[in-house]
């Protein structure tokens, strides 16, 4: 797509700094990160940002790409933690963001956010803070109408 500035990337039309790539996807460091060596893999075709539309193959192949890049990033970073995001709501291109997870320890520890925040519609961003107990009854409410479309 002439107009997607992931395309322009893949193209080199805009300079970028590669840290991974193969014939089908394009990793490198984000110009614009939110956490230090945020890394952006990307595939070369243009496919729309939902990566649960894709064919099953793509799907797998594309996966397994993160989980490389996942490897890479930790051996690199000496990090023991990296989180994937895919909210495909920036750009309009197939993509995933990897946050390299600085300071969190290997052995597992339960890790928690100052602040509490909820959510009744999106708000524009992403946040993995917990929110008060929900109500067990109205749960169960939900899942049961959710198994009734499946």
């Amino acid at each position: 797509m002439s107009d997607c500035v992931f395309c322009k990337i893949i193209s080199w039309e805009i300079p970028s700094v590669k840290i991974w790539e193969d014939d089908d996807s394009l990793a490198i460091l984000d110009i614009s990160p939110n956490c230090k060596w945020m890394t952006l893999l990307m595939s070369k075709k243009h496919y729309w940002s939902d990566l649960f539309d894709l064919d099953n193959e793509f799907y797998s192949k594309f996966l397994l790409i993160v989980k490389k890049i996942v490897e890479i990033l930790k051996r690199w970073l000496e990090v023991h933690r990296v989180t994937m995001v895919m909210e495909w709501m920036d750009v309009d291109h197939l993509h995933i963001k990897l946050y390299p997870l600085h300071g969190v320890e290997k052995q597992w520890q339960e890790y928690c956010a100052r602040e509490k925040i909820y959510f009744d519609k999106y708000e524009w961003y992403v946040t993995t803070l917990l929110w008060p107990k929900a109500n067990m009854e109205e749960l169960k409410k939900v899942a049961e109408e959710i198994k009734s479309k499946i």
